[in-house]
């Protein structure tokens, strides 16, 4: 298509659009106005008087200013007619705000605030501000109102866990003892109210040195400097020297492995050269490996091996050949489950099946149930013939409804068939779930774009719901146009299923449209909006990603560029036409750039340059590749993009479309671009002109 058909093509589109828009917001409106009970908080309006003061109210708490809070709420309070259900927020505010600001305020009003948690029992409000005042309640050790409040706490918190291991301790309670120690030595970040929990507990002898150091070395693997420095003050004459150490190989860990002498009598030279080894893999495992071998003889066999271990974990992530031999260096040390994940991943690009299978069965039981494992299992079980023990794992994971559920399913020869006709609630469902008083609190937050406060009352209303009730949540949901908590919440049941209601198809003709455009596969777009916003065409994220495909402001200005979009500004990224035109358009762009749809999934969510270089220099297996990506969220996000390809493939009646087909063989980086997909092959077919 040449450039001014191709505007005048765009421009026709752009207005179909916008008028499909306003009549799919017409019929929507119909829908919401046949239920009373929904149209009451999800129709669109102006915020009345009582709501006005509300939003003033939570302004003025963000801001702390206890003056006009207070004015606030008591604007509230004086309002005439039924109290608004929000309404107990402005007091739980000025609660909350008080509690900040004056610990005294915590003893002094304590009629006050008991009075407030007795008015709204089994709330939101309650259990927040019961929290807040807790953890003051601990502070001053004010014992037995916080015995009295503690128990009713229905939220977790670690600071006042250490609150109560505090209290429990001082009465020489010998299961807190071992409590508290089972959480130092999971070597989570502690609040400062465990600190007198973990001095006696090494005071008594309960912990050991070797242990407190097995937790500074686990804290540095993690990255955790403060928390290991405040672990290792607890050792005499060491703290000072580790968090000087510590800054200079977090500056630069190699200088200090060639110049740094190991002392290996010293237990904290050795955690130091540790340390250094860790932080330098993370970025260059290779020359990690090679001062490992220069430098680390004077380690026990045990931290070498720890080290190896390390380096291997890293060469792995960074896709280094050599990974697997640097794994083997460490011998017969135990692995943890990150260690282990990133020995199956590379022997998973190495082809390896024997030391897939071996390091999937060194991980924890709990680790060797995740659906990864177990179908890698049952790959490297078949590979060497093991075909019983692959089937067996197949079967189980065939009735899980993800990624590996969906190819262990097709490699046992019964592909899934998603029910697209599910449980379907009753108008009297439906009304009762928005008798819950939390959804009913939760549909006005989102009503007043107050989604914050609307997620939190909405995950608590739905506590407990069986599969019916969660269904009818889900349909009050997407009623109520919040089709990120109707998504959600219709992925919680476990028995009774909806898949239309966990994979919508709003906004259809402008999505067709678009997808027809730029040649992509419509289940694939779909599939992607589902993961980037779960269709919240206001969402965004905290880095700047706006609307349906979760668009940068340059990404967005680029593609209007390229486009031609007229009159174009940052303020129209949301509206849904022009987000799905230029989301369409660049998704394309990737797609053209990488020539791979596993690729350009990958490209989409963590930039096209890593997307490519975390190719293998031959062709992979779909799957391979994006099981060895080495950023979590982008692993996790291509995984499931392409599943939900697969069901709105499965949705729009393309029932002989296979995930393993469509994740294809990811071309190397020596080869020619473009690889086997039938995602791909779709796309390219439906290309325009």
């Amino acid at each position: 298509m040449n450039r001014p058909a191709h505007r005048l093509f765009y421009a026709a589109l752009l207005v179909h659009s916008l008028m499909l828009g306003k009549t799919c917001l017409a019929s929507t409106e119909i829908e919401l106005a046949q239920s009373p009970t929904v149209a009451a908080v999800a129709m669109p309006r102006l915020p009345n008087a009582t709501e006005q003061a509300l939003i003033a109210a939570r302004d003025a708490f963000e801001r702390q200013n206890l003056k006009a809070l207070s004015a606030a709420r008591d604007r509230l309070g004086s309002s005439l007619g039924a109290p608004h259900p929000l309404s107990p927020y402005a007091q739980y505010w000025w609660l909350s705000a008080n509690l900040s600001q004056s610990g005294t305020f915590a003893v002094s009003n304590t009629n006050e605030i008991r009075a407030f948690l007795n008015a709204h029992p089994n709330s939101v409000v309650a259990d927040s501000l019961r929290r807040e005042w807790l953890k003051i309640l601990g502070k001053l050790d004010q014992w037995e109102l916080f015995s009295a409040e503690a128990p009713l706490l229905v939220s977790d918190d670690v600071e006042i866990t250490c609150h109560q291991w505090r209290h429990r301790l001082r009465r020489n309670d010998r299961d807190a003892f071992t409590e508290a120690k089972s959480f130092w030595n999971a070597a989570r970040a502690a609040p400062g109210a465990c600190d007198d929990v973990f001095a006696r507990l090494i005071s008594e002898k309960v912990i050991s040195t070797p242990e407190i150091w097995l937790r500074i070395r686990t804290l540095l693997e993690n990255n955790q400097l403060a928390e290991a420095r405040k672990s290792a003050a607890l050792i005499p004459n060491i703290a000072a020297n580790l968090e000087r150490a510590t800054a200079i190989i977090g500056q630069n860990p190699a200088h200090y492995l060639q110049h740094e002498r190991l002392q290996p009598a010293s237990q904290a030279s050795a955690e130091l050269f540790l340390f250094a080894v860790t932080r330098l893999a993370r970025t260059d495992a290779d020359r990690a490996a090679l001062l490992l071998e220069t430098h680390g003889k004077g380690l026990s066999p045990n931290d070498l091996a720890y080290a190896w271990a390390q380096v291997g974990l890293y060469g792995g992530m960074q896709h280094d050949v050599a990974a697997l031999t640097w794994f083997e260096r460490a011998g017969t040390f135990p692995l943890n489950d990150q260690q282990a994940g990133w020995k199956v991943r590379a022997a998973l690009r190495a082809g390896d099946w024997q030391r897939v299978r071996a390091a999937i069965n060194a991980m924890t039981e709990a680790e060797r149930r995740e659906s990864a494992w177990r179908y890698w299992l049952a790959r490297a079980s078949e590979e060497t013939g093991n075909v019983e023990t692959a089937r067996a794992l197949r079967d189980s994971l065939s009735r899980e409804h993800n990624f590996y559920g969906v190819l262990a399913a097709e490699e046992l020869g019964a592909p899934q068939k998603p029910r697209w006709q599910g449980w379907k609630p009753t108008r009297e469902a439906i009304d009762n779930v928005m008798k819950r008083a939390a959804i009913g609190r939760a549909l006005a937050f989102y009503r007043l774009d107050m989604k914050t406060e609307g997620l939190r009352e909405w995950q608590y209303g739905i506590r407990n719901l069986d599969d019916q009730d969660l269904l009818a949540a889900a349909e009050l949901a997407r009623r109520a146009n919040i089709p990120d908590r109707a998504i959600n919440t219709a992925e919680k049941t476990l028995q009774v299923h909806d898949y239309a209601q966990r994979f919508p198809t709003p906004h259809n003709a402008d999505l067709v449209l678009q997808a027809r455009m730029y040649g992509l596969d419509q289940g694939w777009v779909y599939g992607l909006i589902r993961q980037e916003s779960r269709f919240m065409a206001d969402a965004r994220s905290r880095a700047g990603a706006m609307g349906l495909m979760q668009l940068m402001p340059a990404t967005a200005t680029w593609a209007a560029k390229k486009v031609n979009m007229n009159q174009f500004s940052l303020a129209r990224v949301t509206d849904i036409p022009v987000n799905l035109s230029l989301g369409a358009f660049y998704l394309r762009h990737v797609l053209d750039d990488l020539g791979h749809p596993v690729l350009a999934t990958a490209g989409y969510n963590a930039g096209p340059g890593r997307a490519r270089r975390w190719r293998a220099l031959n062709a992979l297996e779909g799957a391979v590749y994006a099981e060895s990506i080495p950023f979590t969220e982008t692993r996790d996000y291509v995984k499931k993009v392409m599943a939900n390809a697969w069901f709105y493939a499965q949705q729009a009646g393309e029932t002989n479309r296979r995930l393993k087909e469509m994740m294809g063989t990811v071309p190397g980086s020596r080869e020619a671009k473009g690889g086997i997909s039938s995602l791909a092959s779709v796309a390219v077919g439906n290309k325009a002109p």
